[in-house]
């Protein structure tokens, strides 16, 4: 199996950060009433570990600045997203008050 360029490494991660932006609307739901915590735990966990796999993937040789600096970015965005989720699974009183605020800067 040849190894990813940069070029596929970024493509790869921009599609792992879609399916996190699809985890923060899916947070956005649950907050307006219209979702169950459950099911947008269970997408932010899935969302999660997707994200984290195909950052594992990528190969040094694909380490360039742009692809770094990429990971970066999905690394806080990640980061993020399991900081509210945690605060999802411990009830914590409004667990959901921001969503948006926190994401922002982080397209």
């Amino acid at each position: 199996m040849a190894e990813l360029s940069p070029g596929t490494a970024l493509r790869n991660l921009q599609q792992a950060q879609a399916g996190l932006k699809k985890a923060r609307q899916a947070l956005r739901l649950v907050r307006e009433g219209g979702s169950d915590p459950q099911v947008a735990l269970r997408i932010g966990w899935e969302s999660l570990a997707r994200a984290h796999r195909i950052m594992a993937d990528v190969p040094l040789t694909a380490a360039v600045d742009d692809v770094l600096t990429r990971q970066l970015a999905l690394q806080r965005y990640a980061t993020a997203l399991l900081v509210r989720l945690r605060r999802i699974v411990r009830n914590e009183p409004g667990a959901l008050d921001g969503v948006d605020d926190e994401f922002e800067g982080e397209e």
